[in-house]
């Protein structure tokens, strides 16, 4: 399919934002490419895939990224292998199961970045467990599997005191899961919506156990691409843990590494994970997303707001942060450095490694707990 950069770039957006489905999307570019529409844009209005207003806004957004020459590599064919699966329609008829292997009485609890969350029992000893359940009735793309056993793989062979645990998985019928330890606690997301803020030592302190799980991950080869508040939990115990492995890769891996695009939650997105391909995907990149959760853990606000997705990732990508300590005055000035490094638009200018943030969080720390 030939595509000009705009078209390119209005279909990578609206992937990303999961707006368009793979399908949807080269539909477009087949529209497109027969004359039946002028752009992208016009196509989606065009065929009810958007609203006027929606596709809009993605247009003015693909057309800055175009005039600034961002992700010119990015070719319609890893645009459509990239798009979410499924034809958009509602799920609410899907069986979900009540019991899988050796684990009953299943109850939705929540959805991942790619399948549903179950709280169960194990039938042998009654322990209260967690699945995460991919219905393969809702895949249309065989990658989709592929990526979930991967991920599966990934996860099982982390073990971390900061990293959820899991300990069985298998299929049964139309369903692949895996078990992890149930989590009774909260996420760094539901604390800050509590409590508008944490203090500096409490949120460093969380966010250094959580760059703890997070360094683990990266010296065994695996970048998590999907850090924010929502997917760091704290147990009752104090245990912070990272959880959510869906949009993970291996460095070595070719399932995961060969869509061109990431998925993810704009505001905590690093600048080369919008661009898509401009830069590679690198461990730099869950850096700046443990200073974006920072950031927000300190201050209760994000470093990029906005109207809309669109509009964060437009700031995401041509604004200049202001600084913690700007966003809250209590935040000290060494921790608010800390996180305009860490947040720093050119991934060279980042930290190279997780373990040199943690040491300037543990000498924080340190030095805040002396009388």
């Amino acid at each position: 399919m030939s595509a000009n950069r705009y078209d390119r770039l209005f279909a990578h957006v609206a992937s990303i934002t999961g707006l368009l489905t793979a399908r949807q999307v080269e539909e477009l570019f087949n529209a497109v490419d027969s004359g039946e529409a002028r752009d992208m844009g016009t196509a989606a209005s065009r065929r009810g895939f958007l609203p006027g207003d929606v596709a809009a806004a993605i247009g003015i957004l693909a057309a800055e990224l175009a005039s600034r020459r961002i992700a010119e590599d990015i070719q319609p064919s890893s645009i459509v292998s990239s798009g979410r699966a499924g034809d958009g329609k509602e799920r609410h008829s899907e069986m979900y199961p009540k019991a899988l292997g050796g684990y009953h009485k299943l109850r939705q609890i929540a959805r991942g970045a790619m399948g549903i969350i179950f709280k169960g029992e194990r039938r042998s000893d009654g322990q209260t467990v967690a699945l995460k359940v991919l219905p393969l009735q809702t895949v249309s793309d065989p990658q989709d599997i592929e990526r979930f056993k991967r991920e599966i793989e990934t996860i099982t062979s982390l073990v971390h005191p900061n990293i959820v645990r899991v300990f069985d998985f298998g299929q049964e019928e139309d369903f692949y899961y895996y078990v992890m330890e149930y989590l009774d606690g909260r996420s760094l997301r539901e604390l800050i919506h509590d409590r508008g803020h944490l203090g500096p030592y409490h949120g460093v302190e969380i966010v250094r156990d959580a760059a703890r799980g997070v360094a683990f991950a990266h010296q065994h080869g695996v970048i998590h691409r999907d850090i924010k508040p929502s997917n760091v939990m704290i147990g009752r115990d104090g245990q912070v843990k990272i959880v959510d492995f869906g949009l993970a890769f291996h460095k070595t891996s070719q399932i995961l590494t060969a869509t061109g695009i990431s998925l993810g939650t704009p505001a905590y997105m690093s600048p080369e994970q919008i661009e898509g391909g401009r830069h590679e995907i690198t461990e730099r990149s869950d850096i700046y997303s443990l200073g974006v959760t920072l950031f927000e853990t300190l201050t209760g606000q994000r470093p990029f707001e906005g109207d809309n997705q669109y509009d964060v990732m437009k700031r995401v990508l041509f604004d200049e942060a202001r600084t913690a300590s700007q966003a809250n005055p209590t935040v000290p000035e060494s921790i608010s450095r800390l996180i305009a490094r860490a947040m720093a638009r050119n991934p060279n200018d980042r930290y190279a490694r997780v373990g040199e943030m943690i040491t300037e969080m543990d000498a924080y720390l340190d030095e805040s707990a002396k009388p």
